[in-house]
């Protein structure tokens, strides 16, 4: 999590608070990560982190951004900012994608 903190964090952004949210919760098996956060600005923050061997494809991407509504929905707010930490290969059409809707993807191929 720590690392997790610094790559978000070189971009100038300090959390207040972060919580942990078990993708149970949202009624997904996925295995991944999920991170709730406010920073200085009072501003919210999405994270989730996703760790896997396979490329990540556009099917992935709509998978996130179905576990991001319900993640919505769950804590009756939207997310000002929206962050994928991505251990993977990316397909470009995923990239694109989720560019296209507002999310930042740090991606760090092992």
């Amino acid at each position: 999590m720590k690392e997790m903190l610094e790559r978000i964090c070189h971009k100038q952004v300090v959390f207040t608070s972060l919580e942990s949210i078990a993708p149970k919760v949202l009624k997904s098996r996925k295995k991944l990560a999920i991170f709730s956060g406010v920073d200085r600005k009072s501003f919210y923050h999405a994270i989730f982190q996703c760790e896997q061997k396979s490329r990540f494809i556009s099917q992935h991407a709509d998978e996130l951004l179905h576990l991001y509504a319900a993640l919505t929905l769950h804590v009756n707010h939207n997310y000002k900012h929206k962050h994928l930490l991505l251990k993977a290969p990316l397909c470009s059409k995923a990239g694109a994608l989720l560019k296209e809707k507002g999310w930042i993807i740090y991606n760090d191929i092992v």
